[in-house]
């Protein structure tokens, strides 16, 4: 490792090890489901906010040693130097080949470096969201890791979508009619919810077309945030069809 990156990584130790707060480490152990294997104590939101502040220390660092580094504080297996990482890969990312960037995360998810939605979700909307082509996606949702599935629909769940965006996003959910996990079954209604922001006739075409096919998990979730009597339609008319279907 080169001499820079050792430094910025005995930086970022003792600066967790300064904000570190025994007395939160559980409560972060049941946010994240015991799915860290290191834990600090420092919650995400205020690791954001503290650490912020020391991002454009990083500027001058070359394309590589940002890279080198990002990769250490992955690898360290401990939550707050792993967020740390995603916000160096949200603000550096272009620095780097998108399909580096995807092949590298995928890697980590694949062989447990990367344990938990939080962190997978912190590169889903802050990076993955950014690239140009996010066709890699569909892959994702047919993957046998929750994780990856997860990021399929989560990239997309707070951008601006495109109608090529909105076409994939419904493309991934459908793919999603299986899902047997709660993590992204709720993801992929979060993501849903999304399209009601830019095209409300596809999003609820969509929903009146395959409520009934979707996990109830995922239908609640996609129709969160609508009027009472709305939801109470989409959800009698879903039940009628699921019934339908098993009278057959």
């Amino acid at each position: 490792m080169e001499k820079a990156v050792e430094q910025y990584c005995k930086n970022i130790e003792q600066f967790i090890l300064n904000n570190a707060d025994s007395k939160k480490i559980s409560n972060i152990k049941i946010y994240l489901k015991n799915q860290a294997e290191i834990i600090y104590g420092i919650p995400m939101k205020r690791l954001k906010s503290l650490f912020s502040k020391h991002l454009p220390e990083f500027d001058n660092l070359e394309a590589e040693n940002i890279y080198s580094l990002i990769n250490q504080l992955f690898l360290s297996k401990a939550f707050e130097k792993q967020i740390i990482a995603c916000m160096l890969l949200e603000r550096y990312y272009y620095k780097f080949e998108e399909e580096n960037i995807r092949n590298l995360i995928k890697d980590y998810i694949l062989n447990n470096i990367i344990i938990n939605w939080a962190i997978a979700d912190q590169i889903a909307t802050n990076t993955f969201s950014k690239f140009n082509d996010k066709s890699f996606l569909h892959e994702f949702a047919l993957n046998n890791h929750y994780l990856l599935r997860r990021c399929s629909v989560t990239v997309l769940a707070e951008i601006t979508l495109t109608n090529k965006d909105t076409d994939m996003l419904i493309n991934n959910i459908k793919e999603l009619f299986q899902e047997k996990d709660e993590y992204v079954m709720r993801a992929a209604g979060w993501a849903c919810r999304n399209i009601l922001n830019y095209d409300e006739s596809r999003y609820f075409q969509f929903i009146n077309e395959y409520c009934h096919l979707m996990p109830r998990i995922m239908l609640r979730n996609a129709i969160e945030f609508l009027d009472e009597d709305i939801r109470v339609h989409i959800l009698v008319s879903s039940k009628e069809k699921r019934d339908s279907i098993k009278n057959k």
